[in-house]
């Protein structure tokens, strides 16, 4: 099924992801895109992050940290509450036996684009990290703020117990 989710198409194919059982999704969770926590408005899109951040299900993860190649995705279960968290592997916090616990128009841009594919690796459509990395650039101060500020209640709840 293809649907159409802030002018970009998606691809959904419930039958081949369920046969495969979601290798792509225990393997790597997708990143999102800033698209997804409602760029262009930067006010919409640090409320976005924070809230996201804050739940413990998503997570930022780099490429390079010294050159702020930063870019969210959701956590790698069992590292819930990770603000920045670099594990490459693991399975994505939002799978669950029966599949994405996240409706379809709410999964991160990459796995949204992901096409799956029966006995050979799903075809990411060029959403590497890189890629993503490339496209938070403009708002990577939005991101880094919301990261921080998260961090900060945070460690406010911690010391103030």
């Amino acid at each position: 099924m293809k649907e159409t989710i802030n002018g970009k198409i998606g691809v959904e194919n419930l039958d081949i992801c369920k046969q495969c059982g979601g290798k792509c999704c225990k393997s790597y969770p997708g990143p999102a895109t800033p698209d997804d926590f409602g760029a262009p408005d930067r006010q919409r899109m640090y409320d976005e992050l924070y809230t996201s951040l804050k739940s413990g299900r998503w997570t930022v993860d780099w490429i390079d940290q010294e050159q702020e190649h930063y870019f969210v995705r959701p956590v790698v279960k069992g590292f819930e509450s990770s603000v920045f968290d670099h594990r490459y592997m693991g399975e994505c916090t939002f799978l669950t036996p029966t599949g994405c616990e996240l409706s379809f128009k709410n999964r991160p841009e990459s796995c949204r684009m992901l096409v799956p594919k029966v006995n050979e690796r799903c075809d990411p459509q060029g959403y590497t990290r890189a890629y993503v990395v490339k496209m938070w650039q403009p708002y990577i101060d939005v991101l880094i703020k919301a990261a921080t500020d998260v961090e900060k209640f945070d460690m406010d709840i911690d010391f103030n117990l």
